[in-house]
């Protein structure tokens, strides 16, 4: 299996999609490389934590198990195949060695019912075989910080925890974001909803950058409200080292212009469009604007389903179907049966 980003990636990328080039490391590879080593220790180890356990307690033996899966798989059997695909992917991209972003993949993850973006590690403009080594296994410790125990618990994901890893070649992102095919505001999914900022979009989803925000129908195309934030920050590759992330001060003149052209905005919801249907529900997914001329230069890092709104049942009046329901309907392929 590929977890729940593995597996998303994977679909849009047979679906045409333009997606960066990458490889994943399975969730069958970590049962061999921690799972299996380790046995049953871990969650015998956090299984005896009471329910309603302070933090501090859920953090120490959270932080317990999570240097024992750093410590015991670092000469683990699969070292040689994870180093071939990297060299692979490198020479595919023509750079060696290449950047690239080594995300999480947990089963459970971004389904249908459950989303859990952030929960997870992901490391931005990863450089190096050894590198990109180190962060696999950190995405696999990631599965047992306090935030994700405590989410499965509450959750009810009673199934085993394992997790997958994404390495993904690096877009070099001028401006990046998210966007939703509804409004998340009240549910409307005759909106697209679009927010970007300049440079990496992790302050963006991190809650950390208050973003550029366009709200566009997703019928016509017509962007029915715009906001341009203040943006005084980016968060970008480090130009010293040329790897990792560092923050910096965004230009004066750029500081409240918009982070996307209305051409990239058109692809976008064009790509909303798209996926929704290909999908059959609304969806939540993440971008990156590169240098270049759109639609090219707009790619897709990652897409789920969206778990809030979208789960609720739409009102009818009278036993008739909304004029908004109509429309779904033909853009999500139902009134084709």
């Amino acid at each position: 299996m590929l977890g729940g980003k593995g597996a998303g990636l994977a679909s849009l990328a047979a679906a045409g999609l333009r997606v960066p080039p990458a490889f994943v490391i399975t969730t069958e590879a970590y049962r061999r490389a921690v799972a299996e080593p380790l046995g049953e220790e871990l969650e015998r180890a956090l299984a005896a934590i009471p329910d309603r356990a302070p933090d501090a307690e859920l953090e120490r033996a959270a932080a317990a198990a999570r240097e024992r899966i750093l410590a015991v798989p670092e000469r683990h059997g699969l070292r040689d195949e994870i180093e071939t695909a990297y060299a692979r992917l490198g020479a595919e991209a023509g750079e060696d060695p290449a950047p690239v972003a080594v995300r999480s993949s947990a089963t459970g993850e971004d389904s249908g019912g459950q989303s859990f973006a952030g929960g997870h590690d992901t490391h931005l403009w990863v450089v190096g075989a050894d590198e990109v080594q180190a962060r696999v296994r950190e995405c696999w410790a990631s599965l047992y910080t306090a935030r994700a125990v405590s989410y499965r618990a509450h959750g009810g994901l009673v199934d085993e925890a394992v997790m997958g890893v994404v390495v993904q070649q690096m877009a070099d992102a001028r401006s990046a974001g998210v966007f939703m095919t509804l409004d998340p505001s009240n549910g409307d999914r005759s909106s697209v909803v679009v927010e970007s900022v300049w440079g990496l979009g992790e302050p963006l989803v991190s809650g950390q950058a208050t973003p550029d925000r366009f709200v566009v129908n997703k019928i016509t195309g017509d962007v029915v409200r715009r906001q341009i934030a203040l943006k005084p920050a980016e968060l970008v590759r480090d130009p010293a080292s040329g790897r990792g992330t560092v923050q910096r001060e965004v230009p004066a003149d750029r500081r409240e212009r918009s982070s996307l052209e209305s051409a990239e905005l058109d692809e976008l919801v064009r790509m909303a469009r798209v996926l929704e249907e290909l999908a059959g529900a609304p969806q939540d997914c993440e971008f990156a604007v590169t240098a270049g001329e759109p639609p090219e230069n707009v790619r897709l890092l990652q897409c789920r389903p969206e778990t809030v709104w979208s789960q609720r049942k739409p009102r009818t009046i009278a036993g008739r179907r909304s004029a908004l329901q109509s429309v779904l309907n033909t853009l999500t392929g139902e009134d084709r049966a």
